[in-house]
């Protein structure tokens, strides 16, 4: 038996394998799961158990499923034209036979018990993605098919702090209270009865591999779907930069053109994606005047490598003389991580001077 995450709220990169998993916290944060009891291989016509009943073969264990599921037991089958509760005729292995029409030939899909698997509850953890302690436990329950929409943003929402402590001479500066990330960890117990006798089972707890991040904001829902809801319109892609060539991102601000007020402090905000993590993050300045010629030389600096996996406030240098100025982000060189001198030991590896 299973319980798996079957959709994230995560947006492709087109022609990569990277993803946007940052998404707007003032709206749905929706993660589907499945339950799926037996995973099926095909149904079809099967003489040694019907020549004209439908005969489902499912990936259970032979010896055990005639003890789970006996004839006048409902299932859920899900698979090509087979969605929805059918009774069974007969059990002999890992074949179900159903009594039901032959509604054609199937592929793979998934079947869960009716009858003989009942309180099906899942457990869903919310970690937190540095201190990995947990957030909050969430206990939703799945539809009568075993799917289960779950939306997280309400647990996530209990830990912004709109608190802005911004360093106004730092380059960049994470601003910790309105973004941040999780984990999600999913397990469930129910109830199974074997050979008549009910008993307790449960499916142990997977933490997803995956971090997921947040910030506190809104944002108009797009890519629906003919349904009206698609999961994903609510992910910031679009302001998501990665090291891709070719790649853009906008900053998170709401005007085309921002304005610039001479002698305040000025900053824009950006998501700093932890995407860049063998890359350092380079601020672009280039300050021009009333006819959009350039003022001065380009400038850049390094931006700060520790405020990665937040919204960062990107200081803007005062343009001084200008009109207007364009400011961006590319690049840099590679982080060097390798802190271990010449003729020094690795971590891990012994001294040839040790005592065996």
């Amino acid at each position: 038996m299973s319980f798996l995450i079957t959709r994230r709220p995560e947006k492709p990169f087109t022609l990569s394998s990277k993803v946007s998993r940052w998404t707007a916290l003032g709206n749905p944060y929706i993660f589907e799961f499945t339950r799926a009891d037996y995973e099926v291989n095909n149904t079809l016509i099967r003489p040694a158990y019907s020549t004209t009943l439908p005969t489902v073969w499912t990936n259970a264990n032979p010896l055990l499923l005639p003890l789970v599921v006996q004839a006048g037991d409902r299932i859920y089958l899900k698979v090509g034209l087979y969605d929805g509760v059918f009774t069974v005729y007969s059990v002999s292995g890992q074949y179900i036979t159903l009594d039901t029409e032959h509604l054609g030939n199937s592929g793979s899909g998934r079947l869960n018990l009716v009858d003989n698997l009942t309180n099906f509850r899942p457990v869903i953890n919310i970690y937190h993605g540095v201190s990995n302690d947990v957030i909050d436990t969430l206990y939703p329950k799945t539809d009568s098919t075993g799917f289960l929409m779950c939306d997280v943003s309400g647990v996530i929402r209990s830990t912004v702090d709109t608190y802005l402590n911004a360093n106004i001479t730092d380059i960049n500066r994470a601003n910790k209270g309105i973004s941040g990330s999780f984990k999600i960890g999913y397990s469930a117990t129910y109830q199974v009865k074997v050979n008549g006798v009910t008993t307790n089972g449960e499916i142990e707890e997977v933490v997803d591999s995956y971090s997921y991040s947040w910030l506190s904001a809104s944002k108009q829902i797009d890519g629906l779907t003919a349904d009206g809801m698609d999961g994903i319109g609510q992910n910031l892609k679009d302001y998501v930069p990665k090291n891709l060539s070719g790649s853009n991102a906008k900053f998170l601000t709401m005007f085309e053109t921002p304005t610039y007020f001479a002698g305040y402090p000025f900053s824009l905000s950006f998501l700093y994606d932890e995407d860049f993590s063998d890359v350092y993050l380079e601020r672009h300045q280039q300050n021009l005047n009333i006819n959009g010629g350039n003022v001065g030389s380009e400038t850049d600096d390094v931006l700060m490598i520790n405020q990665k996996g937040y919204v960062n406030n990107l200081l803007v240098d005062n343009p001084t003389g200008a009109d207007s100025f364009d400011v961006w982000l590319e690049t840099g060189d590679v982080v060097d991580g390798d802190y271990v001198l010449d003729g020094g030991i690795e971590i891990g590896a012994g001294s040839k001077y040790a005592i065996p």
